[in-house]
């Protein structure tokens, strides 16, 4: 009699299913954003938890592929100095009593490979960071449009399967979005457009660039709910919610 799976092993290919190679696609980018930041990286009770030593708690992560419980609540700790932030596909059961608040129920979109991006709006242009230079550039703008902590972007992650973008309007950064290549998808991160520039096109246009990093693959995301219609928008369809928590720094 064969092994009955659930299709969340280990030992499950990526191409099983999206949602498990976008699970992995993550992981891995958090992986590689901590190590490139000096940071640490372990892989414990069915977890990944990828330090990067950041203030920022969406750097600070720890990704779960299959089901996560108590055990990998526990586990998704990176120090009393830093938050750190708990991802899983599934619904959890209740993890406050181990030290966590939960963030939300946020979409996972997916949208085919194929089809090109429409013209950017007037006055605006995307362009791929490609120095240390852009790359300070980029992360200002993403920490004062998100709002998050200024955090800076790791050089090392230039030139590999991470791709940092920048939109200009009339010449200004304005906007950031960055693909992760792998595991047989791209992974769309870290959207933001300064407060004062939103709700002209110029988010999509980022978005574009960074979803056509590889127009061979299925582009695939994790949707605020200001982003979710500009995301359909572009034909990006919403799969399921996946569960967010978080563990707050707790030093003095």
């Amino acid at each position: 009699m064969s092994t009955l799976t659930t299709g969340w092993e280990p030992s499950t290919p990526d191409t099983d299913s999206l949602t498990a190679a976008a699970a992995r696609a993550m992981a891995d980018r958090a992986a590689a954003w901590a190590v490139a930041a000096g940071g640490t990286v372990r892989h414990v009770a069915g977890l990944v938890v990828a330090d990067a030593l950041s203030p920022c708690v969406f750097l600070n992560t720890a990704v779960s592929v299959g089901p996560a419980g108590h055990e990998a609540a526990r586990a998704a700790d990176v120090g009393p100095d830093r938050a750190c932030l708990l991802l899983t596909p599934h619904p959890t059961p209740d993890l406050r009593p181990d030290g966590l608040e939960l963030m939300g129920h946020p979409h996972f979109m997916v949208r085919a490979a194929g089809a090109g991006a429409p013209p950017p709006p007037p006055g605006v242009t995307v362009e791929e960071v490609r120095d240390p230079a852009g790359l300070e550039e980029w992360a200002d703008v993403l920490a004062a449009g998100f709002p998050s902590p200024a955090s800076p972007a790791p050089s090392g992650l230039l030139g590999g399967p991470a791709r940092f973008w920048t939109a200009r309007l009339d010449g200004h950064a304005v906007a950031t979005a960055l693909s992760w290549t792998g595991r047989g998808v791209v992974d769309v991160e870290c959207v933001a457009t300064l407060p004062e520039y939103r709700r002209r096109g110029i988010g999509a246009a980022v978005t574009w660039a960074a979803t056509l990093a590889d127009p061979a693959l299925p582009a695939v995301l994790i949707s605020s709910d200001d982003g979710h219609p500009v995301y359909r928008g572009m034909g990006y369809l919403p799969v399921s919610r996946w569960t967010l928590w978080y563990r707050p720094a707790r030093g003095a």
